[in-house]
């Protein structure tokens, strides 16, 4: 009984097993073994509509980073937050950013079902890029300073409060 009350509470915040680095500790701080803020690594890859669109496109801007897919229970339950989010911040230098590498049909019913107006791009399409990032569990969050530097790491679902905490520290 135990283990699948802890089973069932995986599966709520994340879709994969999650790994240790950057982490939310409650209130939407981000967390982390080292002081040093790490560069994100550039990347360019296929929007829906099979325009390129590089990290480096966004440089200036904070940017939130979700790495996510659309059979993922905690994906589907965080997108509302997130899309409502994005439009509250999108005029305020903030820019939302989606990483998926599901089925393109998919995708497109997705961001259409749930209103979705920020870039979801396909990883895959022209780099892979979740095993660079170390991506081994979904939803996965990151927050990017104006210089490009890793301010914020969230492995798991996160509530609306989480991130607009994690982005007011990151302006």
């Amino acid at each position: 009984m135990l283990i699948s009350i802890l089973l069932i509470s995986i599966l709520l915040t994340s879709c994969f097993i999650p790994f240790k680095g950057f982490s939310d500790n409650g209130n939407g701080a981000a967390t982390s073994t080292s002081e040093a803020l790490s560069k994100a690594e550039d990347f360019t890859l296929l929007d829906l509509n099979n325009n390129k669109v590089s990290l480096s496109d966004f440089k200036g801007k904070v940017v939130v980073l979700n790495f996510w897919a659309t059979w993922c229970p905690p994906c589907i339950a965080e997108a509302p937050d997130l899309v409502e989010v994005s439009k509250a911040y999108k005029d305020k230098g903030v820019q939302f950013i989606g990483v998926s590498d599901d089925d393109v049909s998919a995708l497109k019913k997705f961001v259409s079902d749930y209103g979705i107006e920020y870039p979801i791009l396909l990883d895959g399409s022209v780099d892979r890029i979740m095993p660079k990032w170390g991506i081994s569990a979904i939803p996965t969050t990151f927050i990017l300073n104006g210089n490009g530097e890793i301010v914020f790491k969230k492995v798991g679902m996160m509530s609306r409060e989480q991130l607009i905490n994690a982005i007011e520290q990151s302006l």
